[in-house]
């Protein structure tokens, strides 16, 4: 049994790929496994590339339908490593990568710790802009602190985080780069009723996180390259990203004080996104404030209506 499974999932990203395979072709430590689990069909051109590495990999290629918790289910099903590494197919990273992840989970003060994540140096730190102030203002996210995340599925990103050492806790992790105790996540899957950008990866670690504590290692360097191939447009994210709000929603509000919370965010989002708009009016900006109102309003049908169905 392979120490690690290092799954990646693709769609259309032939030329980064080969770059994430090359880091972890020269990785210092060998004990481990990769599941390439393609979602480009097939016709897509990608045969060749996993024969170049397929000799010098212990590769397994799996292909699945387009769509990212589809296509990561499938890889955490196939897995047989004790931790999962779950990485984009835009990153790269040094050679000592997963030497420092083995050696994370196998420190005795970590086993009580169930995911862990990289510090990304080509794109942290981010600044808090004015925008995410008046997000707290307006009690859209719970607080300021990098990396929270509150019951509801509000969350604050981990890249407001300054360089550091060490490990520090977080309350979710970041899709491009999430690795989990088999333990942590044994018996959990991806909700498949989230699109690409529908905070897949929050939805998951925060249920991770109820369980087991969840950090992030300031010295697991890895470098996201954000690539724009395969992306979908501004306003199909957008509204993506307003059904996964709606959805996570959904699944989390119990009280009254949760729906004022739910509704105190959404519309306070609305209010920003008008105001940005109103300063610099465009058919897009305009369409992106109903992109993410609306979206969230389907997300927030679509599991009201699942949890009828199994009713």
């Amino acid at each position: 049994m392979p120490k690690i499974s290092v799954i990646i999932c693709t769609y259309g990203r032939a030329l980064v790929l080969a770059q994430a395979l090359q880091s972890l072709v020269g990785q210092s430590f060998r004990d481990f496994e990769v599941l390439l689990v393609d979602g480009n069909g097939p016709e897509s051109g990608f045969k060749k590339l996993i024969q170049e590495f397929d000799s010098r990999l212990e590769l397994r290629w799996l292909r699945t339908p387009r769509g990212l918790t589809r296509q990561r289910n499938a890889g955490l099903q196939a897995a047989v490593g004790e931790i999962l590494c779950f990485l984009d197919d835009d990153v790269s990273f040094g050679p000592d990568f997963l030497a420092r992840v083995c050696a994370v989970f196998e420190s005795a003060e970590m086993a009580g710790v169930g995911g862990v994540t990289g510090y990304d140096v080509l794109n942290y730190p981010t600044c808090i802009t004015l925008r995410w102030r008046l997000r707290r203002l307006l009690g859209v996210v719970p607080s300021l602190k990098p990396g929270d995340a509150d019951h509801l599925g509000r969350a604050v990103p981990v890249s407001f985080l300054e360089p550091f050492s060490g490990c520090r806790k977080v309350g979710w992790l970041a899709g491009f780069c999430m690795i989990y105790r088999r333990a942590a996540v044994e018996g959990l899957e991806f909700d498949e009723g989230l699109p690409t950008y529908g905070g897949e990866d929050r939805d998951f670690s925060t249920r991770v996180g109820k369980n087991w504590q969840l950090m992030m290692d300031g010295d697991l360097h890895i470098l996201h390259h954000y690539c724009d191939q395969g992306r979908a447009s501004d306003l199909e994210r957008m509204r993506q990203t307003g059904f996964g709000t709606g959805r996570r929603f959904a699944k989390s509000a119990q009280s009254i004080a949760d729906y004022c919370h739910v509704f105190l965010t959404l519309m306070g989002d609305f209010v920003l996104d008008v105001i940005h708009f109103a300063g610099q009016p465009s058919s897009i900006r305009f369409a992106l404030i109903f992109a993410r109102l609306t979206g969230s309003l389907s997300g927030f049908r679509s599991w009201r209506g699942a949890a009828e169905q199994t009713r």
